[in-house]
């Protein structure tokens, strides 16, 4: 399923071993489709699997490739671009806690070996950007609007402490500018 994401790994990381396991591991095919099943309401399957969905979308993800639309044109499915795209924009919410929780329990003994999370990059705090609070209102003043990099004023992104759990989240750093 990841052939293409492990590829890329050979080539850039001497990782690559423990990437396809903890990739093959967390998105396998029939689980992501187990899940699909158990936690939708009203998407169906016919011709598109769940799991050639999450397949294309993580190649997008991981920066393999720019765009869902030349991951569905490299990866050739059974359906339109058009249907891809509608099952993306479709998919449940029910459906994607499903599979974040069942990925975080599938991890577990990836992150007992691994310990505490402050100790992930050591030396280093860890932070979570988080720029889904920023409301639409806030605008660039006039004088800036012209120029690409200027900062809006409001919010600012949140920057999270990672906690226990999954989504666990302790506290957050961060405030309106």
């Amino acid at each position: 399923m990841f052939e293409a994401i492990v590829e890329h790994f050979l080539t850039q990381s001497p990782l690559t071993v423990m990437a396809r396991v903890v990739l093959e591991r967390v998105c396998d095919a029939a689980w992501v489709d187990a899940a699909f099943h158990e936690h939708r309401c009203r998407q169906y399957e016919r011709e598109l699997l769940f799991s050639d969905v999450v397949d294309r979308m993580s190649l997008v993800v991981l920066g393999m490739l720019p765009s869902l639309h030349a991951a569905a044109q490299r990866h050739r499915l059974p359906v339109s671009v058009q249907a891809l795209y509608k099952k993306v924009n479709r998919t449940e919410p029910a459906v994607l806690r499903a599979l974040m929780r069942g990925a975080y329990a599938r991890l577990a003994p990836v992150r007992c070996a691994m310990g505490s999370g402050d100790a992930v990059c050591e030396g280093m705090a860890v932070r979570i950007v988080d720029g889904n609070d920023l409301p639409a209102r806030d605008k660039r003043l006039a004088a800036l609007r012209g120029l690409r990099g200027a900062a809006t004023p409001g919010p600012v992104p949140r920057a999270l402490r990672p906690g226990p759990g999954p989504g666990g989240r302790r506290a957050a750093l961060g405030g309106r500018a």
